[in-house]
C-alpha cells in the first residue's frame, strides 16, 4: 500500500532531490514540479490502477493532497499496460481510412480559404545553418524518417478522414543548389517566404518538407517544415532528433517505434473516458464565459495579405531565465504560468476588455504504451482559460489565480476545448474563433536537442502559422535560455500595434527576471513612451484664459455700441440695444416674480427669435435657464420642473403648470419695467440646466456653469478666427446644447444670429433661403440637418458660408466632401463632446489631406483648456488604436446632475489634478493624437452572448457601394437589425456582402431598406422611430422556419436535425448559426454520403451552401442520374417515419 512516505519517495525521485527535502505540505511547484513531470507521475500511478490525471495533481501540488487523492490506504488493482503494438490493439493496414483527432480536424477545416482567418496551414517552419552535410546521405535519412513514422506519409481526404500511404505521392526532400547563384541571399529570402507560408498538399500525403540548400563555401541551410496535421510540438522535436540520428547512422535503427498514432486513436475511441461531469461543469460556466480578447484587429478585407505572418522574438540568456524561474518557484507558480501571466497582461493592456478567453494548448499524450513519447502525431488538446485582469493585482496574485484557473480547466479538459467552442457557438449563434494562443513548451526540455544542433547548427529562423489565429505566442527552452516567439498575421492590426505590445511584454519580462524583482508590487504595463509624449502634446491646451459669464460681453457691447443688428428672422430684425432692453425687461419681471440669483427658471417658448430675450433675461436676473420644449408631454415637463427646482416659468401661452410654479408671460414681461443693469453673476455660477433622457426613464438635468460654456465658445471662436462679421443660423432647438453656441458666440463677438422659427424648423429649403438672404457665414448644427440642407440647396444658396461645424452625432465624411465641393473655400470641422462638457470639446477639421478612406470624421484633438483620456476598465490610458471609455476633462466640464449626487459622483471624477466627465462613449486614440469616436457604450450590445458594437456594424454597411446611410439597432425581441438607405440592392445581397466584412454574429438578422432615415427635431438619429420602422417591416420572429419543398430538402433537414440535436431545421436556416461547426459539418457530410448514396459530396459543399436549400440545389445540379437522389431521399424519409413533404406542409420533425 502507498503511504505518504511512499508518495514522497516517488516524487523525490522525479524531482531529483532527497525525500527529506520535501515536507508533506510543501508546494511542489516551488520545488520544480511541472506539467511533464506531473504527466509521468500520473501515468505511473494509472498503471498501478489509480484513476488520476495530471491536471488533478496540479490542483493541489502537495504530498498530503496526493496521498489522499491516490487513496493511500486502498489496495489498487494494477492495470495492464501494453508493451507492444500487438497487445495494444489489432494491427492496421496502410490505406485504411480513420478519423481525425479533434485538433487535426480544426486544422484541416481551417486550411480552407472560405473560413474566417482561414487559408493558412497549421505548420512550423525552421531553418538551420551548418556546414559539411552530404546531400545524398540527407536524402536517405529523410526517406527512412518517413518510413519510420506513418504520420509523415498520411493523406487527408475530402471527407475529413486520414489514411497512411506506403509513401507520399509528392517528394518530401529536395536539394537547392545556390553555389553559383548571382545573389544567394535573395534566393534564400525567396525560399524562406515561400516555405514559411506554404500550404503543403496534404491531400497527396505531403505533410513534411525538408530542403537542403547548398551555398558557396561549403555552407548549407536546412529548411524543415512540418504540418501540424501530422504531429504536435513534441513530435516536431522527435522528427528532428530522429532525422539527425538517421543521418549519423546512415542505416535503419534497430529500435522501431512499437506503437502508432492510429492505434492510439483507436484505443482512445474504445476506452473513451466519461466526460459527462466535465461537460456539465463547462455548461454551467458557458453563459458567463467572456469573449476572446478585443484587440484592435483589422477586418480581413482591410488586410493587404491576410495569410502572411511576421515573427517577433527575443532570446533571454540563461542567467535571466534562471532568475525568472527561481522567482516563479519561490512564489509557488510554474515558470510557464508566470510567462502566461505576463503575456495575458500584455493582451489585457491592448484589449478593449480586461476579461477574456485565452486559448492554451495542452500536450495530452495518455501513457497507453511505453513508446508513446516516440510516436509522431497530434496529441494536443486545448483549454479556454478565463483571464480576468479587470482589477489591479500583483504579479504573484495574478499568477496564482491564473494557475488555479488553468489547472481547474485542465481537470475538466476531458471535455475538449473545441467541444466548448462548439457549445459557445451554438449559444451565441455563430462560430467562436479564439484567435489569441499561448503555447508553453518549457516543460518539454530544449527545443532542439544537442544532437540536432551539433549536426544542423543553430536555428536561424523559426515561424509558425495556424488557421483562425491572429497572434500565436510560444515560449520554449533554447540554448539554456528562453526563447519567446510571437507569430502574428502581418496585417492583423494597424502599424506599430504588435511591435509596441511585444516591446512592453519583453520589458516587463526582463524587469521581473531582475534579481530582487518585487513580484508583490502592482503588475502593470506602461503606456509606450512615444505614445505618452503625443498624448501630453495634444492635451497641452491650458492657457491663462480669463473666465467670464455667457451674457456679460453682450450687455457690455449693447451699452457701448447698441446700433448693430443682433438678431434677424423672417420679416424682422433687432439691434443690440433693443435686445438688451427686452432682456432687462424680462429680468425685471422675473425678479418681481420672486426669482433670485442662483434660482432656475424654465423657458417654455416656441422656437424662434422670442427665445433669445427670454434666455438673456433669465441670465440678467442672475438665474439659470432651463429650456423645455413646447412639445414636451405635460407629465415629463412637470417632472423636469420638479427636478430643476424651477418655481417660475417663462411662457408664450397659457399652460397648465403645477400649482407651485408661477408662469410669467413673455409678452407681458417685455411690456413692463426694465432692470438698470444685468446681474453680475460669478463665472462659476450655473448658467443653464439641460435635461436629457436618463437610463432609468427619468430625465437628468446637466448643470453647466458660465465658465464651462464660455470656455468652449471662446475656444471655437479663436480656432476659426470668428469676429463681429460672424452671422450664425440658429437651427438647433433650445433644448439642444448646440444652441448655446448659436446664441452666445455671435452676441459675445458683436455678430448676429439668424433665427429659425418653429414654422420652418424642418424645412431645409427655407433654411437655404435664410442663409442666402441674410448672408449666413457660420453654421453649427447636427450632421443630420446638414444632410437635409445639402439635399435641398445649391451652391448659390450656400456661397456665403465660411465655417460649418457639426457634432452631437456621428459625422460622415461624405457630408464634408459634398459641402466643400459646393463651397470650396469653406472650413468644415467635426466636433466632439457631450452636454456634460459644455457643447463641444474637440475639433477635427476636414482639409484637402483628410484620408480618403475614412468614412467618418473623428473627434479630433482637444479645444483650449480641455483634455481627453481614453481609459480601460482599470482606469488606465489605452494605447493607440485600443478602444476604451472617453473621459473629458478641464474647464468645460459641467458641475454635475441636478439633484442627483449619486449619479454625479459616478460620472464626474477627479484625476491628475483635473475634473473629468466619464462620457460612457467608446473611443480610441490614433497615433497622431487624434481621438476617434466609435459610439456610445450603450450602443455596444450583447447578441447571443457576443458583444456587438453597433457602430462597427454601421461602418461595415456604409462601406458597401450601394449604401448611403445605415443605422444598426436591437429590436424589442433582441434581434440585431439595421435600417439602410440604399439603392438597387436587396437585404439578402447586403447580408451576403457583409460576410466579407463582419463575423456571423455581427450580421443583422433584419435589414430594412428605407427611403429616409428618421431624425429628431435636433437633427440627431431618431432611434425610436427607426426601431419602429424596422420592426414594422420585419417578419414575425416567432414564425415557423421554412419547410422543405421536396424529398431531397426534407432528407437533408432530417439528417441535419439529427446531427445538431434539434427538433427541426428550416431549409433556409444557416447550419452554422444553429450550432453547426466544422466537426458537425464533416459528420453531416459523411451521413449524407452514406444515407443518400452520394459519393461526390464533400464538406466544401456544406461550408459553401450553409443552408439545406442551397445544399440540396447543388446536389441536384451535380446529379448524373436525374430522379435517383429524390428516390433515395424518399426511402430514407419512409424508414425514418418522416412525412414526405406536400405543398404548404409543416416543417418535418427530426423523428421520434
Amino acid at each position: 500500500m502507498l503511504g505518504k512516505a511512499d508518495v514522497r519517495d516517488i516524487v523525490a525521485a522525479e524531482l531529483g532531490i532527497r525525500p527529506d527535502e520535501i515536507g508533506y505540505d510543501d508546494d511542489l511547484v516551488g520545488l520544480g514540479m511541472h506539467s511533464m513531470k506531473l504527466m509521468r507521475l500520473a501515468g505511473r500511478w494509472r498503471k498501478q490502477g489509480h484513476e488520476v490525471r495530471s491536471s488533478e495533481l496540479a490542483l493541489a501540488p502537495t504530498i498530503s493532497a496526493w496521498a489522499e487523492l491516490l487513496g493511500a490506504t486502498a489496495e489498487p488493482t494494477p492495470t495492464a499496460t501494453p508493451a507492444t503494438s500487438a497487445e495494444a490493439g489489432a494491427a492496421f493496414a496502410d490505406g485504411e481510412e480513420f478519423p481525425l483527432a479533434t485538433m487535426q480536424h480544426a486544422y484541416w477545416v481551417g486550411r480552407r480559404q472560405d473560413q474566417q482567418l482561414g487559408g493558412v496551414a497549421a505548420h512550423l517552419y525552421v531553418e538551420f545553418d551548418c556546414r559539411g552535410l552530404d546531400a545524398e546521405r540527407m536524402g536517405r535519412a529523410v526517406e527512412r524518417l518517413v518510413r519510420r513514422h506513418p504520420q509523415l506519409r498520411v493523406q487527408f481526404t475530402d471527407a475529413g478522414t486520414q489514411r497512411v500511404l506506403p509513401e507520399p505521392l509528392l517528394p518530401v526532400f529536395r536539394v537547392e543548389d545556390l553555389r553559383a547563384a548571382a545573389d544567394p541571399d535573395a534566393e534564400l529570402e525567396r525560399l524562406r517566404q515561400d516555405k514559411s507560408h506554404q500550404r503543403m498538399d496534404v491531400e497527396a500525403g505531403q505533410v513534411v518538407d525538408i530542403t537542403l540548400t547548398l551555398l558557396p563555401g561549403d555552407a548549407h541551410r536546412v529548411h524543415v517544415d512540418v504540418d501540424m496535421l501530422a504531429g504536435d510540438a513534441l513530435s516536431y522535436r522527435r522528427i528532428l532528433d530522429d532525422l539527425a540520428a538517421l543521418y549519423d547512422s546512415d542505416a535503419d535503427p534497430a529500435d522501431a517505434v512499437g506503437y502508432t498514432f492510429r492505434e492510439y486513436l483507436d484505443a482512445r475511441a474504445r476506452h473513451t473516458p466519461d466526460n459527462s461531469a466535465a461537460q456539465a461543469w463547462w455548461e454551467q460556466r458557458l453563459a458567463d464565459l467572456p469573449d476572446i480578447p478585443s484587440l484592435p484587429v483589422l477586418a480581413e478585407d482591410e488586410r493587404a495579405d491576410p495569410s502572411r505572418s511576421i515573427r517577433l522574438h527575443h532570446w533571454f540568456e540563461p542567467e535571466a531565465k534562471a532568475g525568472f524561474d527561481k522567482l516563479a518557484h519561490s512564489h509557488g507558480v510554474t515558470p510557464a504560468v508566470a510567462l502566461a501571466t505576463v503575456f495575458a497582461e500584455a493582451i489585457a493592456r491592448w484589449s478593449a476588455r480586461q476579461r477574456f478567453l485565452l486559448n492554451v494548448p495542452l500536450f495530452d499524450r495518455e501513457p497507453l504504451h511505453d513508446d508513446i513519447d516516440r510516436v509522431v502525431g497530434d496529441f494536443t488538446n486545448s483549454v479556454l482559460v478565463d483571464v480576468d485582469a479587470r482589477a489591479p493585482e500583483s504579479m504573484v496574485a495574478r499568477a496564482k489565480r491564473l494557475q488555479r484557473e488553468l489547472h481547474t480547466c485542465a481537470v475538466h479538459s476531458v471535455y475538449e476545448g473545441l467541444d466548448v467552442l462548439r457549445d459557445l457557438g451554438r449559444l451565441r449563434g455563430g462560430p467562436v474563433t479564439p484567435s489569441v494562443v499561448f503555447t508553453s513548451g518549457l516543460d518539454l526540455g530544449e527545443l532542439f536537442s544537442e544532437r540536432v544542433t551539433t549536426l544542423f547548427g543553430e536555428p536561424v529562423w523559426i515561424l509558425s502559422q495556424g488557421p483562425q489565429v491572429d497572434l500565436d505566442a510560444q515560449v520554449a527552452e533554447l540554448g539554456g535560455g528562453l526563447l519567446v516567439n510571437w507569430d502574428v498575421r502581418r496585417d492583423a492590426m494597424p502599424d506599430g500595434v504588435v511591435a509596441a505590445m511585444f516591446a512592453e511584454f519583453r520589458r516587463l519580462l526582463l524587469a521581473l527576471a531582475e534579481p530582487g524583482a518585487d513580484w508583490n508590487a502592482p503588475l502593470s504595463i506602461e503606456l509606450p513612451a512615444q505614445q505618452r509624449a503625443v498624448r501630453e502634446r495634444v492635451n497641452d491646451t491650458f492657457t491663462d484664459w480669463q473666465a467670464r459669464t455667457l451674457h456679460g460681453d453682450f450687455f457690455d457691447r449693447a451699452r457701448r455700441k447698441p446700433e448693430p443688428e443682433a438678431l434677424r428672422w423672417r420679416g424682422g430684425a433687432c439691434d443690440y440695444g433693443d435686445l438688451a432692453d427686452q432682456a432687462l425687461a424680462v429680468a425685471a419681471a422675473l425678479t418681481d416674480a420672486g426669482v433670485r440669483p442662483g434660482d432656475t427658471v424654465a423657458v417654455v417658448i416656441p422656437k424662434g427669435h422670442r427665445q433669445i430675450p427670454a434666455v438673456l433675461g433669465v441670465l440678467a436676473a442672475g438665474a439659470a435657464y432651463v429650456p423645455i420644449g413646447t412639445g414636451q408631454p405635460p407629465a415629463r415637463r412637470d417632472r423636469i420642473l420638479a427636478r430643476a427646482g424651477a418655481r417660475v416659468a417663462l411662457t408664450d401661452a397659457a399652460l397648465d403648470l403645477p400649482a407651485d410654479v408661477t408662469a410669467v408671460e413673455l409678452t407681458t414681461a417685455l411690456a413692463g419695467r426694465r432692470l438698470e443693469r444685468a446681474h453680475a453673476s460669478d463665472p462659476d455660477a450655473v448658467a443653464y440646466v439641460l435635461f436629457t433622457s436618463g437610463s432609468t426613464g427619468e430625465p437628468k438635468g446637466v448643470e453647466v456653469s458660465h465658465r464651462a460654456a464660455a470656455n468652449t465658445i471662446d475656444a471655437l471662436a479663436a480656432y476659426f478666427r470668428l469676429d463681429a462679421s460672424a452671422r450664425l443660423l440658429g437651427l438647433s432647438s433650445l433644448e439642444f446644447d448646440l444652441s448655446v453656441f448659436d446664441i452666445f458666440a455671435p452676441l459675445a463677438l458683436g455678430g448676429a444670429l439668424v433665427c429659425v422659427g418653429a414654422e420652418i424648423e424642418r424645412d431645409a429649403q427655407a433654411w437655404a433661403r435664410l442663409i442666402a438672404e441674410h448672408e449666413v457665414s457660420v453654421l453649427n448644427c447636427a450632421p443630420g440637418l446638414i444632410g437635409m440642407l445639402l439635399d435641398s440647396a445649391d451652391a448659390a444658396a450656400l456661397r456665403t458660408l465660411r465655417v460649418v461645424v457639426t457634432g452631437g452625432d456621428r459625422v460622415d465624411a461624405e457630408l464634408a466632401h459634398r459641402l466643400r465641393a459646393l463651397v470650396p473655400d469653406l472650413r468644415f470641422a467635426g466636433l466632439g463632446g457631450a452636454t456634460e462638457a459644455a457643447i463641444h470639446s474637440t475639433v477635427c477639421e476636414v482639409t484637402d489631406d483628410f484620408p480618403a478612406d475614412r468614412a467618418t470624421v473623428p473627434y479630433g484633438t482637444p479645444l483650449a483648456n480641455v483634455a481627453m483620456r481614453v481609459v480601460n476598465e482599470r482606469g488606465e490610458d489605452c494605447p493607440d488604436w485600443v478602444v476604451g471609455e472617453l473621459w473629458i476633462g478641464g474647464t468645460s466640464v459641467a458641475d454635475g446632475y441636478r439633484g442627483d449626487p449619486e449619479r454625479t459622483a459616478q460620472r464626474f471624477v477627479e484625476y491628475g489634478g483635473l475634473r473629468w466627465y466619464r462620457t460612457g462613449d467608446l473611443a480610441r486614440y490614433l497615433p497622431d493624437g487624434t481621438v476617434d469616436f466609435l459610439g456610445r457604450a450603450d450602443h455596444q450590445v450583447k447578441i447571443r452572448g457576443y458583444r456587438v458594437e453597433l457602430g462597427e456594424v454601421e461602418t461595415a454597411l456604409t462601406t458597401l457601394p450601394s449604401v448611403q446611410q445605415a443605422v444598426a439597432l436591437v429590436t424589442g425581441s433582441g434581434r440585431l437589425a439595421a435600417a439602410v438607405r440604399a439603392g438597387g440592392v436587396t437585404a439578402d445581397e447586403l447580408r451576403l456582402a457583409l460576410r466579407d466584412l463582419l463575423p456571423a454574429h455581427m450580421i443583422p438578422d433584419l435589414i430594412e431598406i428605407v427611403a429616409e432615415i428618421p431624425l429628431t427635431p435636433n437633427g440627431k438619429l431618431d432611434r425610436t422611430a427607426i426601431r419602429r420602422l424596422v420592426e414594422a417591416g420585419a417578419p414575425d420572429a416567432g414564425a415557423a422556419a421554412v419547410a422543405p419543398a421536396n424529398e431531397i430538402e426534407a432528407a437533408l433537414a432530417y439528417i441535419a436535425a439529427q446531427i445538431l440535436g434539434v427538433e427541426t431545421v428550416g431549409v433556409e436556416t444557416d447550419f452554422f448559426e444553429i450550432g453547426g461547426n466544422s466537426i458537425l459539418a464533416t459528420t453531416f457530410t459523411a451521413k449524407v454520403r452514406g444515407l443518400l448514396a452520394v459519393e461526390k459530396f464533400g464538406v466544401t459543399a456544406v461550408f459553401g451552401g450553409r443552408t439545406v436549400r442551397r445544399i440540396a440545389a447543388q446536389l441536384q445540379a451535380d446529379e448524373t442520374t436525374p430522379g435517383r437522389l429524390a428516390q433515395v431521399s424518399r426511402i430514407l424519409l419512409e424508414l425514418a417515419e418522416v412525412p414526405v413533404p406536400q405543398p404548404d406542409s409543416a416543417l418535418a420533425p427530426a423523428g421520434n
